[in-house]
């Protein structure tokens, strides 16, 4: 009970914070407060000399500091914002460049000041300066100002409110004020180019193959075969047949396009290092760093299976997350949901649920599994994910001799891994092990 009060509570600082940006109360600046000093100092030695002349610069004092004051609450900035991102996706540990168009909406020309965007991570960020934004034509009213950002964990993070400190004319009092709402960033998992080298997948009943990019030959001994009896005579390949000497007739379609299935554990059982998680992304909850190189290696197989051919569907021990990788026909489109979906991807504290209950489709293809420590439903799940023949690979940080073992004896390739492992090396580690893995 106590993670998820703590996770509130995170979440109820940052509201208390932006709450207090808004309606901080003006305050003195160092001039002011030493303006209010020299007005009190003038009122006690007027009053105890019985000079006129000293009472009237106290009051000139004193009345300087509410003017600047009255100033300050009546004529605050009112802004209109809007944010731009690019790129609008962003890896973890890229950048993107910020451009925030400031629109002045109110009556009169806005007063010069300083600025900053409100982030949820630590990121030195000097105060911008803005000039005064006068009224009159739409062109004349806005101000676009950029900066960049360098977010170094996937999530889905709110940048904003724009945070402005200003001052009266006479530099006496200033305030802070948060404008507008805040703006989600994407920060998708950085996606690792899996190398040539990796295991090559060979289904126990021949309908799905990797073929890596090493193979030679010609296209079309990949996807044809020699004549059967009953196959139809429109499936005859002339080209193949004419180069072998014989009728070859093309393959059926699931061999162009196979299946493959990656099987992540999202359950916040199976992952021991998890804490919760002191960030302020936009659904915080737990952390763990096993579990964030889980996300990362999905994401680079799921697009490394893909642009291989594979029709990838993702199964997960907890209640859906990810989306599937689109249709072919979708063109470069087809990842931004599946990795969209991985920046939000969650673990899931409700270990009273049922393992895989949404999964109902039948195990087809090469099947890759991505384990923390799981408990013994998640890994009864996950031995029925697996027909007998089937070729797979399971990725374990630091995984149990007992599980390991187990996960052997089953008929399942496994290769150790831990949080630092770079995926492409974790790739070809599953490769060294064996050249077919049936």
């Amino acid at each position: 009970m106590a993670k998820p009060a703590r996770r509130t509570a995170a979440q109820r600082r940052r509201r208390e914070g932006e709450t207090l940006l808004r309606k901080r109360a003006a305050r003195l600046t160092p001039r002011g407060a030493a303006t209010l000093g020299l007005g009190f100092l003038c009122l006690v030695l007027g009053y105890t000399a019985g000079r006129r002349e000293i009472l009237v610069i106290a009051g000139a004092a004193f009345l300087l500091v509410a003017l600047g004051a009255f100033i300050v609450r009546t004529r605050k900035p009112k802004f209109e914002i809007i944010r731009l991102f690019s790129p609008p996706v962003v890896s973890a540990g890229g950048a993107t460049r910020v451009t925030v168009r400031i629109r002045n909406v109110g009556s009169s020309a806005s007063t010069p000041l300083l600025w900053n965007d409100a982030i949820p991570w630590v990121q030195p960020m000097a105060p911008h300066e803005l000039g005064s934004i006068p009224i009159g034509s739409a062109t004349r009213r806005v101000r676009a100002v950029d900066y960049e950002l360098q977010p170094q964990r996937r999530g889905l993070y709110p940048i904003g409110p724009f945070v402005v400190e200003f001052e009266d004319p006479f530099g006496m009092v200033n305030s802070v004020l948060a404008v507008g709402e805040p703006d989600r960033l994407v920060v998708v998992p950085d996606v690792v180019e899996l190398p040539v080298g990796g295991p090559t997948l060979a289904d126990g009943e021949g309908n799905a193959q990797l073929v890596q990019r090493r193979v030679t030959g010609n296209d079309d001994d990949l996807t044809t075969r020699e004549y059967r009896p009953g196959d139809a005579l429109r499936r005859v390949h002339w080209r193949a047949s004419a180069r072998h000497g014989e009728l070859m007739v093309r393959q059926e379609e699931h061999r162009s396009h196979p299946d493959a299935r990656i099987l992540i554990d999202t359950r916040q059982g199976g992952y021991p290092d998890a804490v919760p998680d002191q960030g302020d992304t936009w659904a915080p909850t737990a952390f763990s760093e096993r579990f964030e190189w889980v996300v990362r290696m999905t994401a680079s197989l799921g697009t490394h299976l893909e642009a291989s051919g594979f029709r990838v569907s993702i199964e997960e021990s907890g209640v859906p997350q990810v989306e599937a990788l689109g249709e072919r026909w979708e063109g470069g489109r087809r990842a931004e949901g599946f990795l969209t979906s991985l920046a939000a991807v969650r673990l899931i504290d409700r270990p009273h649920d049922a393992v895989g209950t949404s999964v109902v489709a039948e195990p087809e293809g090469p099947v890759f599994a991505l384990l923390g420590d799981p408990d013994e439903s998640t890994i009864t799940w996950l031995l029925k994910r697996r027909r007998t023949g089937q070729a797979s690979v399971a990725f374990l940080l630091e995984p149990r001799p007992a599980l390991r073992e187990r996960l052997t004896e089953a008929g399942w390739q496994c290769v150790a891994v831990h949080e630092w492992t770079d995926p492409a090396d974790a790739w070809q580690l599953a490769g060294h092990h064996q050249g077919v893995v049936v």
